[in-house]
């Protein structure tokens, strides 16, 4: 057994000992500020021992058996913090800052990394709270307001001062989603003066900020894997935006029902009745069931691609000249080849971490943050008001050594490995089906999502379809059959209609300045590199020498700030240094790290002066 010494733990644990006792004197000169100062410190200092020893594997109590608190110490904190519940009635106001920081001193827990951990504020009355929540240091800060509540000074002030704001519990789980940061813990502050609603709202809340968890850890696995990908793709992929409609330029009318089709299984078992009734029904698809439609003399109304693909496959596509596309929605992310296929309409829509692109050219990112096209489709419809959803060939899950319907393949190779099939889940027919651990997630997913939209007073009936494959939880499940005698399909009146509405304004020049700007940010970028790397390997580390480093390093903050390319194309290093990914790590020194900075500028510069 290893017996070393962990100097780190031993550091914090020290200063532990130093804070308490700072506490005691302060508390005996009776200096409330610099009390709260200290206990925050504590905090802190505890939240960073926790992370440590759970990074090494060990427990907390053997981790602290040198640390002891001064004899009833904690019992003073505890009282100091629990103040509130003294105070007189007429202090009781979120526009009295010292009542805030009262809120904080009892609300906030006793292991709380002000850096990485998250506040949200539910109806905030003012700025107060946001000012007190900010002058204890916290980093990671979330507005909730609903309603009409969003009064213009709140906006300001959150956008001033890097707070996130959220308007529906659907954009706070987003919100979650793409927060960058470790975060531990999670807390909710409610300023709703309507107390009756406190306890749904809090639920609604924690379910949110789970999914949004869930979400992240799914996206930050495909990010890390795509990320470089996805923004070069990006920059090649700008100018074919001209010309092209936009997903919130699309609208439906004249059909009231959407079949959503995958390609798993058992796609084969309902593509008889399908084509029965397409004229009926609005039909979105992935690109790759399309050669089991194609085959079936079933027009798809909707085709979609978000999985980049690398150049082999976009080169090697081969879509059947005999059944041309005639809505083909493509994510701006993926491989420049499907942008080239043939298509009466090319659709795009940008995720919402490109903040930067829809900034510069007014546009709207893609209203979902989601990890699969199923779920990607099941957002689509309702986005789109679709009130009858139903999936058919959505199996997830391995059926008979098969995880796609036979002519799946034939388009888009298969990615996963049937060996990866080991989990036992509830299948559709009341059985147990084998699926994988992303299937497991989406179905999960699929659940929440129709709890969510229930809870909100969303009027949509889900259906799956699927004959065979897993059971999804909230959702209605029958035949396709079954679906289409419920909807009375077979003798209804369509008039299926896909429409536009005006242009968005992305024309030639404006893609021009934007490419070139990237191209001097990045070219920027890797001189700065180079300029920190060099400083990293002088012999004599001095003052001064640190001072210029932090200088550089600073110009470089600000450069990568203005742009979400190099964040986006770096989610692998970035997500193991500050410890969202699977795999943690540690920077070994600025010279490795700013060296794949370096890289990364400059195929991202290549890329935009392409």
């Amino acid at each position: 057994m290893n017996f070393a010494p962990n100097f780190k733990i031993e550091r914090l644990t020290q200063k532990l000992v130093e804070i308490d006792s700072a506490i005691n004197r302060s508390f005996i000169c009776k200096d409330d500020q610099k009390v709260r100062a200290l206990i925050d410190s504590r905090r802190n200092l505890l939240a960073l021992l926790n992370a440590e020893t759970s990074a090494v594997g060990i427990k907390m109590n053997d981790a602290t058996s040198s640390y002891a608190p001064i004899p009833g110490l904690v019992n003073q904190i505890d009282a100091w913090c629990d103040r509130i519940k003294r105070i007189e009635l007429s202090t009781v106001s979120y526009q009295n800052l010292e009542f805030c920081d009262l809120m904080l001193d009892h609300i906030l827990p006793k292991c709380w990394n002000f850096d990485n951990d998250v506040i949200i504020i539910h109806q905030p009355q003012s700025t107060h709270l946001f000012k007190a929540v900010q002058n204890r240091g916290q980093k990671h800060i979330i507005a909730y307001i609903t309603g009409d509540g969003v009064h213009a000074d709140l906006k300001t002030f959150a956008t001033k001062n890097k707070i996130k704001l959220s308007t529906s519990i659907q954009d706070l789980e987003r919100t979650i989603s793409l927060l960058q940061t470790r975060a531990q813990n999670v807390i909710s502050i409610s300023c709703d003066q309507d107390t009756a609603n406190a306890k749904g709202v809090k639920t609604a809340i924690t379910d949110a900020v789970t999914a949004g968890k869930r979400t992240r850890i799914e996206n930050t696995v495909t990010a890390s894997k795509f990320g470089k990908s996805w923004a070069i793709n990006l920059l090649k992929n700008l100018p074919k935006f001209q010309g092209r409609k936009n997903l919130h330029q699309l609208s439906i009318t004249g059909v009231e029902d959407a079949v959503i089709v995958a390609s798993g299984p058992s796609l084969g078992k309902n593509i008889n009745q399908l084509r029965d009734i397409k004229d009926k029904v609005f039909i979105i698809t992935a690109l790759r069931s399309l050669p089991v439609l194609n085959a079936a003399g079933i027009e798809a109304d909707l085709v979609v691609q978000l999985d980049a693909e690398d150049d082999k496959v976009a080169q090697q596509l081969s879509p059947d000249p005999l059944h041309p596309i005639k809505n083909l929605l493509l994510e701006g992310t993926v491989n420049p080849g499907f942008f080239a296929m043939p298509a009466k309409n090319i659709i795009w829509s940008l995720p919402q971490h490109f903040f930067d692109v829809h900034k510069n050219f007014g546009t709207l990112p893609t209203p979902f943050n989601v990890p699969s096209v199923s779920i990607y489709g099941l957002c689509l419809c309702q986005f789109l008001d679709f009130k009858n959803i139903c999936f058919i060939g959505q199996d997830l899950a391995a059926s008979h050594g098969k995880q796609y319907a036979d002519g799946a393949t034939d388009l888009l190779p298969a990615h996963a490995k049937m060996s990866m099939f080991q989990i036992e889940v509830p299948g559709f027919y009341g059985d147990t089906v084998l699926t994988r651990n992303s299937y497991e997630y989406q179905i999960k997913r699929c659940s929440e999502i129709a709890r969510e939209w229930r809870s909100n007073g969303i009027d949509i009936n889900l259906v799956n379809a699927t004959e065979g494959g897993a059971y999804i939880p909230e959702f209605d499940h029958m035949t396709l059959d079954n679906f289409i005698t419920r909807r009375q399909l077979n003798g209804k009146k369509t008039n299926k209609s896909v429409q536009f509405s005006a242009e968005f304004p992305i024309n030639a020049d404006s893609v021009k300045s934007y490419l070139l700007n990237i191209h001097a940010i990045m070219t920027r970028i890797s001189v700065l590199a180079d300029m920190i790397i060099k400083l990293d390997n002088e012999a004599e580390q001095t003052s001064g020498l640190q001072k210029k480093k932090r200088k550089v390093i600073q110009k470089f903050q600000e450069l990568n700030d203005s742009t979400s390319l190099l964040q986006i194309a770096m989610q692998d290093e970035i997500a193991k240094v500050i410890g969202t990914s699977r795999t943690i790590e540690t920077v070994d020194s600025y010279t490795n790290f700013f060296a794949k900075i370096k890289e990364n500028a400059t195929a991202l510069a290549d890329a935009a002066k392409q």
